[in-house]
Order: structure tokens, then C-alpha cells, then sequence
């Protein structure tokens, strides 16, 4: 169920229905806390609200999933949408 949860949210994602897409990733998180999903659907939100102009949120969004799933590829990313909002932002 959690990854027909998140699957939900990426379909959202690609058709660009942003609000519908948060609500399926914090639903992944919400419902699914132990799944292995969430560290991706913390990420895909971050990238919604960076996408609509939330940078306080998305940075609050993306440190917490570096600091609670560290090591992950989406970490990784995670990082790297850190560094160009930081670019972007200063």
C-alpha cells in the first residue's frame, strides 16, 4: 500500500498536479512512517515547494530527510537541491 501510496504521488508529480502530489508523498509519510518510501517522498516534497517558491519549507523539508535518512540517494539529492536553493536564495 505505501508504494501504490507514493506511485500515486509521482503519477500527480509528472502531470504536474503539485497539490495533489504533496497531499499523496505527506499521506506516503503520514500513514507509512517505517517505509521505505518516505525518505523519496520527503524529497518530491521539497521539490514541490521549492518548485512553488516555499524555500524556508523546502530547506526545513530537505535538511530533515539529510539528517534522518543520511546516506541515501535521496540524501544525496536532497543536497544538491540544498546547495542551488542556497545558490538561488543566498
Amino acid at each position: 500500500a505505501d508504494n501504490a501510496q507514493y506511485w500515486m504521488g509521482e503519477a500527480s508529480y509528472v502531470l504536474q498536479d503539485n497539490a495533489a502530489a504533496q497531499a499523496a508523498f505527506e499521506a506516503v509519510i503520514t500513514r507509512y512512517p517505517d517505509s521505505p518510501k518516505v525518505p523519496d517522498a520527503l524529497l518530491k516534497i521539497g521539490y514541490l515547494q521549492h518548485a512553488e517558491g516555499q524555500h524556508a519549507a523546502a530547506r526545513q523539508t530537505l535538511q530533515q530527510l539529510v539528517e534522518r535518512y543520511p546516506g541515501t540517494t535521496a540524501a544525496t539529492l536532497a543536497q544538491q537541491r540544498l546547495a542551488r536553493l542556497a545558490r538561488e536564495t543566498g
